[in-house]
């Protein structure tokens, strides 16, 4: 078993299965690969289930692979996943995965009696029974198991995911939408009012437009792109409250002052867009007349020549 002695792991499970089989006469051994803060706890129930002679910790390693080629099978008991790594690598190694059936990730991978075992979340006793059903199948059929295992995870090497990925664009249809220039520069949207100030990770921008849709301003996006270097972030879902009985929106967008961590002592414009719109499309924020510029800790947000919102560092 590959995992982080953590409580999300649920390592007491093999540990309590090993026991179960232990008292059914059962010959099994579990070698669990990884380290944390749960090794203490699990050391004692290991003492206390009486099962040191079939249960080893051993902490962090550095040949995983060598390790699964001495294994017969593979387990996960986490309490969720995401596509689990571990069990990929465990998998291509040619180990039967026995695993829980957690919410993602193991019915992504393991076809049940093809190239693995799935068992009912935290049942620990049926934990067990695949076990013992396992060890009792011919060499044979764990073979023909193992096989099917390493198959699987091949669809997961970077070379075929290169290859998916090529086949999909080169089958791509050019779209003269995306293709025709804008010839005309986009008008920016007008600032009926502005506020930038400062908070506890950054900045918060305020926004007040006239006369736009409420469903439409709560998918605005503000695009923060530098004005030298090819980078950019994009701040999402802003808080969107009304003004002037609802004729005016205020928009609130919360910038983290690490998004600038890539560009530093560089200059920044400022945008919104729709998502759905193409990216050259996206509008600058025209400032209101009497707007000058606000401070946030580093960063002066400020109108440029043309009357645009932008924000660079503080001199």
């Amino acid at each position: 078993m590959i995992a982080n002695l953590v409580a999300l792991k649920r390592v007491d499970h093999p540990i309590r299965a090993v026991s179960k089989l232990r008292d059914r006469g059962i010959d099994v051994s579990l070698t669990v690969l990884g380290e944390g803060p749960e090794r203490r706890k699990l050391e004692k129930l290991i003492a206390a289930l009486d099962v040191g002679d079939r249960v080893e910790l051993s902490g962090y390693v550095n040949d995983v692979p060598n390790k699964l080629k001495s294994a017969s099978f593979c387990m996960l008991t986490s309490a969720s996943e995401g596509l689990p790594l571990s069990l990929m690598e465990s998998m291509g190694a040619g180990c039967i995965p026995i695993v829980y059936d957690i919410t993602y990730g193991p019915r992504d991978l393991i076809e049940p009696g093809e190239n693995g075992f799935i068992t009912p979340r935290g049942d620990i006793d049926a934990l067990a029974d695949k076990i013992e059903y396992f060890l009792s199948l011919k060499p044979e059929t764990v073979e023909t198991m193992r096989k099917s295992a390493r198959n699987t995870v091949e669809r997961y090497l970077p070379e075929v995911g290169y290859e998916r990925w090529k086949t999909v664009l080169e089958e791509l249809r050019p779209s003269s939408r995306h293709n025709d220039p804008i010839r005309e520069p986009v008008s920016p949207i007008a600032a009926k009012k502005l506020k930038c100030e400062q908070t506890a990770r950054g900045s918060r921008i305020e926004v007040q437009l006239d006369q736009v849709d409420p469903s439409i301003a709560e998918t605005l996006e503000m695009v923060v792109a530098a004005r030298h270097l090819n980078t950019f972030f994009i701040c999402r879902n802003p808080m969107v409250s009304s003004r002037r009985r609802g004729r005016r929106l205020v928009l609130s967008f919360d910038v983290d002052d690490e998004k600038f961590s890539e560009s530093a002592g560089e200059t920044f414009d400022v945008y919104l867009r729709r998502p759905q719109d193409l990216w050259l499309s996206k509008r600058r924020i025209r400032t209101p007349r009497r707007y000058g510029s606000d401070r946030t800790g580093a960063w002066e947000w400020y109108t440029t020549k043309r009357g645009n919102l932008s924000v660079r560092p503080c001199t």
